[in-house]
């Protein structure tokens, strides 16, 4: 419990966080690199930083070389900037939806290479969906009141739009549409290792039964010929993620 409380409450931002008046955004440095934040109180701390990449993101496996990574749901990049400090030369695509978070983290990318692409798609078969703003970016999910149009892109459209033939890792996190996603894929055999955050905890927590993805998740992924591997940290919303290699 107590990783999860630090990682939402950010704390000692002053310490670390300035304003970048060319872009409007806060910034601070990791890994002597750059990472934009639409708020101050977004800042995450190194240790949890550290904490996330080495026992979830890349625990059982991390990118190297000319590696293919996926990341559905990259946020403001930090996971990407640590694996750049290992491996420079990985070819990163972050898709991140909600515009203004999409927006940090291309100013993120920036500075980590030509191989590092920030993409502002939702991947859906739907032409329309519709986002709100929201303080968290964790909230900004289509919900019935959205105003704010964001582009979608078919799964199959989309591979072939970034030219993406294989992928060696597939990080998923975004906020329970994990299953329609794989739902939506044609040809498993492209990917070759899951990470993806289901979010059970969330509909434990009364936000709504949609939410409850994880049985889905492991029914896809098993029936795909997946091995599973999951985490047992004492901690619900770390521990509803899953690793998965063919």
């Amino acid at each position: 419990m107590g990783i999860h409380k630090s990682i939402e409450k950010r704390l000692n931002w002053t310490l670390h966080v300035s304003f970048d008046k060319a872009t409007g955004f806060y910034r601070y440095k990791r890994f002597e690199k750059f990472i934009y934040i639409r708020r101050h109180r977004h800042f995450l701390r190194e240790k949890d930083l550290l904490w996330t990449c080495e026992n979830l993101f890349f625990h059982h496996y991390r990118p190297s070389n000319d590696d293919i990574v996926l990341d559905l749901g990259a946020g403001y990049g930090e996971e990407a900037v640590y694996l750049s400090t290992y491996s420079p030369k990985v070819n990163y695509i972050g898709v991140e939806a909600q515009p203004v978070v999409y927006e940090c983290l291309a100013n993120t990318y920036r500075y980590l290479g030509d191989n590092f692409s920030a993409i502002p798609y939702v991947i859906s078969d739907r032409d329309l969906v519709k986002f709100v703003s929201q303080y968290s970016y964790a909230s900004v999910g289509e919900i019935p009141q959205g105003y704010i149009e964001v582009p979608t892109l078919q799964w199959d459209v989309f591979l072939q739009r970034y030219n993406i033939d294989r992928i060696d890792l597939f990080k998923m996190n975004i906020e329970g549409a994990e299953k329609e996603i794989l739902q939506q894929i044609t040809d498993f055999g492209i990917i070759k290792r899951f990470i993806i955050s289901c979010h059970d905890f969330r509909a434990n927590n009364n936000e709504g039964e949609w939410y409850r993805t994880k049985a889905t998740v492991l029914s896809i992924l098993e029936e795909n010929g997946y091995r599973i591997k999951t985490f047992s940290y004492g901690v619900n919303w770390a521990d509803d993620w899953i690793y998965a290699e063919r």
